[in-house]
């Protein structure tokens, strides 16, 4: 079963076991005559994935009370993955979003990381960051400036997600730049392939009708 996930500046797509992330437009030539289950949030994607006769949309089936329209199916496909808990997609942007008693509870959207550095860019030349090192020691405030972006970024995401969790939530991380967030919340757990996880239930769930 191959499952693919279009985003919306790459797709990443899950093949015997291996993920794999490649440009838009090309999973659209490299697996035009391939059966494959897909979700999409790219508005000028859909429509050719859409028209590719052995691919399967299976957004219409990612469903769980509390759910509003307009919700990303990358997201939906993400809470369904593991039950109750906090899930963190951190890619272009960081969403975090709550599963309770089998009801979707709420979320949030920020800018992910690379957005963030981006802005800090905006405000002046002078606050580019330059340094690839993200560590940082939350005990004390840095005394310089690289140091002190750093930790604008990841406290700021740090303290969103203790602020939402409850003691007994499981914490549950995708994504990019989520690797990097995992080191930083305490209790997180981290697998690239969780969205993934998602779907293949959904279809599992589904068999049968119509899939």
């Amino acid at each position: 079963m191959i499952l693919l996930d279009i985003g919306n500046t790459h797709a990443h797509i899950l093949e015997n076991g291996q993920l794999e992330i490649v440009r838009c437009e090309e999973i659209l030539l490299r697996y035009r005559d391939s059966e494959l289950y897909y979700i999409c949030v790219n508005s000028a994607i859909a429509p050719k994935a859409a028209s590719i006769p052995r691919w399967r949309d299976i957004s219409p089936l990612l469903k769980m009370p509390g759910f509003y329209t307009g919700m990303g199916a990358d997201r939906r496909a993400l809470c369904l993955s593991r039950g109750d808990g906090i899930y963190i997609d951190a890619g272009s942007a960081i969403t975090v979003d709550i599963v309770r008693g089998g009801e979707y509870a709420g979320g949030t959207i920020i800018p992910g990381i690379k957005a963030l550095e981006r802005a800090y860019t905006e405000i002046s030349p002078l606050l580019s960051r330059r340094c690839t090192e993200m560590e940082i020691d939350f005990s004390n405030l840095p005394t310089e400036t690289c140091a002190q972006l750093n930790f604008g970024i990841l406290a700021t995401l740090k303290a969103l997600v203790s602020k939402i969790a409850e003691d007994e939530q499981s914490i549950y991380i995708c994504g990019g730049d989520g690797a990097l967030l995992a080191d930083i919340i305490d209790g997180a757990l981290y697998d690239e392939k969780l969205l993934f996880e998602g779907m293949a239930k959904v279809i599992g769930q589904n068999r049968g009708e119509g899939l």
